[in-house]
C-alpha cells in the first residue's frame, strides 16, 4: 500500500538513505546525509516537502518552492521515487502534489531537469510540460539543466 503525505522530521533520515543511491544524486555526489539535511533544511524554511510511502517506508520526495521561480511561479526542487518502485505512479501522485499545493500560481509550475535523465524529460512532458530552455553547467560542471514549464490553464 502506497499513500502520499507530508513529510515529518521523523521521515528525513530514513528518505535520504532511501533515496541516495539514485543516479540522479549519485551524479551530484549527495549522500544520505547531505539529502537528509537538504530536506530538513527544507522543513525549516516552511517549503513543500512531500513524501511517498510504500508499505510504511518512506521511498520518495517531491520538494517545491510555491513562488519560487520569478516570484509568480511554482518551482519544482526535486521528485525522486527509490529504485524498483518507479513507474508506478508514485511520481505522477507527488507531481499532482505539487501542482496542487502551489495553489494554482500565476506563472505556472517550473523545475529542472538533468540532461542525462531521459526518463524525467518523458515523464514531465506526459504531464504537459514543455523545456523552454537551458541552463549548461548551473547545477555541476558538465551537466546542462532543462528548464520545464507548465502554463497556468487559460481563465475561460
Amino acid at each position: 500500500m502506497s499513500r502520499i503525505r507530508p513529510a515529518t522530521p521523523a521521515d528525513l533520515s530514513a528518505l535520504g538513505t532511501a533515496l541516495a543511491p539514485l543516479p540522479l544524486f549519485q551524479a551530484y555526489q549527495l549522500t544520505a546525509s547531505a539529502l537528509t539535511q537538504r530536506f530538513e533544511s527544507a522543513l525549516q524554511r516552511g517549503e513543500g516537502l512531500l513524501l511517498a510511502e510504500h508499505e510504511g517506508a518512506p521511498v520518495g520526495v517531491c520538494w517545491f518552492i510555491a513562488r519560487g521561480a520569478f516570484a509568480s511561479g511554482a518551482y519544482l526542487r526535486t521528485l525522486a521515487i527509490r529504485e524498483g518502485l518507479q513507474s508506478q505512479g508514485l511520481g505522477a501522485e507527488l507531481l499532482r502534489g505539487y501542482e496542487s499545493g502551489s495553489n494554482n500560481p500565476p506563472g505556472g509550475w517550473f523545475l529542472l531537469a538533468s540532461d542525462f535523465n531521459a526518463g524525467a524529460h518523458r515523464f514531465y512532458e506526459r504531464y504537459g510540460y514543455r523545456e523552454v530552455g537551458r541552463l549548461p553547467g548551473f547545477a555541476a560542471p558538465g551537466v546542462t539543466e532543462r528548464i520545464y514549464w507548465k502554463p497556468r490553464p487559460a481563465a475561460g
